[in-house]
Formats: structure tokens, sequence, C-alpha cells
């Protein structure tokens, strides 16, 4: 059950990250890896089936709720990056004064278009409002970094772009995907840029950090949630009754560790860390979920500690938000123009 209420994240795998790091370079650079003929198989984080009447889809976090320890760099609106002057060329957006060229952006959706060609899958649905957002995303970015100082050296661009053709097959894939040499150099100074920017927005996110470990149970009928209360509450083994009534039988019920931040229904957290002693119990807690349907749980206290080391997956899904939480307060924070319908 570990990984049944925690959020899923492969920090690299998803197509929606292609924003984060190089836009759609990475899609693109998944078939790099395929051009070296080194097949290595994604790892995922183990997932455990939630009804979808329970768990919603994740979303953007709301700028007014984001942690300010979360959101170091966020350009300030009396930081004004000095706007260029107006261009002759057609734009896609403007992001605070900064152009976004429509050719740019073209090239960027037939690089997509191609890259999923080649994965031999229809580019997915929304594409190109994901694609124009990766765009005003690396311009955000890019304007961050530019207020922090931070800067990337054509010696580290060369680098690293060394180090991608000493692997083999480099020319051929940048013809395959519509790159000049000049081209993939900017996209590798972004990934790069944009590395260290997220090095920065993550660094607040610890290695250890005050955990539960719990159990539940899980039903659909509030009667029989206070009935099976009840029962635990009169020493029957909450294990068993987990496993003789629970809509996800098995394991007795058991959650496993986690930090805050870390489960897929944000509301069973409170009552979660409000346990202080093994073998506490939460009241019956009704959860709506997306569908408007509402399920019952009750939680048990296992044990707790005040600083226990965080797993790789359970770091990585911090990270993953403390990340969101940044980009989320860059937009935030932004004045963009999207200057083409994007059929979004």
């Amino acid at each position: 059950m570990a990984q049944q209420v925690r959020k899923k994240f492969n920090f690299l795998g998803k197509v929606e990250l292609l924003k984060v790091f190089y836009g759609v370079i990475v899609l693109l650079a998944a078939l790099l890896a395929a051009c070296r003929e080194t097949e290595q198989a994604p790892t995922a984080a183990p997932v455990m089936t939630i009804p979808d009447s329970t768990v919603g889809t994740a979303v953007p976090p709301d700028p007014e709720t984001m942690s300010a320890a979360n959101t170091p760099i966020v350009i300030p609106p009396d930081t004004a990056v000095p706007p260029p002057p107006p261009p002759s060329e057609p734009l896609a957006a403007r992001v605070n004064g900064q152009p976004v060229y429509l050719a740019a952006y073209e090239k960027e959706l037939a690089r997509y278009e191609q890259a999923a060609n080649q994965l031999g899958a229809a580019p997915e649905g929304g594409y190109r409002a994901v694609v124009l957002n990766a765009l005003i995303e690396q311009a955000l970015i890019e304007q961050a970094a530019a207020v922090q100082g931070i800067t990337v050296t054509p010696e580290q661009v060369a680098q690293e772009i060394e180090s991608l053709r000493a692997e083999g097959n480099f020319d051929e894939w940048l013809a395959a995907n519509l790159y000049t040499i000049e081209e993939f150099q900017e996209a590798v100074r972004h990934g790069l840029l944009a590395e260290q920017m997220i090095a920065i927005a993550t660094a607040q996110v610890p290695q250890t950090a005050e955990q539960v470990h719990t159990r539940y149970i899980h039903v659909n009928d509030s009667n029989q949630a206070n009935e099976l209360l009840l029962r635990a509450q009169g020493g029957d083994d909450f294990a068993f009754l987990a496993d003789q009534f629970s809509l996800q039988p098995g394991n007795g019920g058991d959650m496993g560790w986690f930090a805050r931040g870390a489960l897929t229904i944000p509301e069973l957290e409170e009552p979660a860390f409000a346990l202080q002693n093994p073998g506490d119990l939460t009241a019956v807690l009704p959860i709506t979920g997306s569908d408007g349907i509402t399920t019952y749980y009750i939680l048990q206290l296992v044990e707790r500690e005040a600083a226990r080391p965080l797993t790789t997956d359970m770091r990585a899904q911090l990270l993953q938000a403390a990340l969101a939480d940044w980009l989320a307060g860059l937009w935030a924070n932004a004045t963009i123009e999207q200057l083409v319908d994007t059929g979004s």
C-alpha cells in the first residue's frame, strides 16, 4: 500500500515535463538515445490502483497556496527585464514583453510531430498548447536566470555537445530532427541553464523529514465505516478488518512510511500526522472524489519518526512538488500574451 496513495512521479519521463528542462528537446533526446542503440527501460514508481471516485486528476498548484520557501526565484514586478525593440517578425507569444517568434514555435511543432512519428505514435491531443507553453516557460526560466545572474558559458555548451557527439550518430540525429548545430547549441544552453535554476528552486527539499507509518481501511458506506471504527476501537485487529472489508484488500491496509506532501489524497495527511501513539485511530474520514462520490477512510498509526530519511521515490515527489510550485510562481507573476490559436 506504500505506493497506493502516494503520488506517481517520473522526474524526467513525462511529456508534461518537456517544459521543464529543454521543452520538446527532452522527447527528442529519447530518440537520440535510441539512435545510439542503447535500450533502457524507464523506471516507473510502483503504483497502487485507487478508484477514480477517490482520486482526482493532478492539477497545477494554486499560486495563492504556494510556499514562499519553494518559490525562491520569481521575477519581481519592479525588476523589469528590459523589453526588446518591437519585432518585425510574426510572433506566437510575448512573455513579459519578450517575443516568442512564430517561426520558432512552428519549428518546435515540426520537431514534436517528427519525434512522435519516430516513436510510432501520433501527437497527443493538445500538443500545440504543450509546445507553446514550453517556449513560454523557457522564456520565463531565462528571465528568472537573468535576475539571479545565472549564466551558461559557451565552453559548457561545447563540452555537453562533444559528450553527445562522442557517442555516435550525432550529425544524423540532428538532421533527422530538424536541427542545425546552432539551434541545438541554443537548446543545450537553455537545458543547462534550466538545470541550474531547478537546483536552486528545489534546494530546500530535505534529505530527511517527519514521517508516519499507517494502515488504512477504505469503504464506500458510512454506516459500515462507523461499525468498523467501533470494532477497531474495541480491540479487533485493524489489519484483519482492512483485509476483510476494505475496497483495496491485501497487506493489512499497510500504507508504509510517508512524509507530508506525499499522498495523492491530501485530505488524509493532517489526520495521519495528528496521530501520536502506535495504535491511535482517526475518526471516519469522508473523502469526496472529483466525480462527486464520497467514500470513507479510517487510519491507524503504526509508528512515527521525527526525522526519517526520505526514499528516492518520495524525495523525487517532493522535488517535483517544489519545482511545480516554483514554475507556477513564474507563471503567476508574468504578463503573457498568446498570439496564436493552439486549438485548446
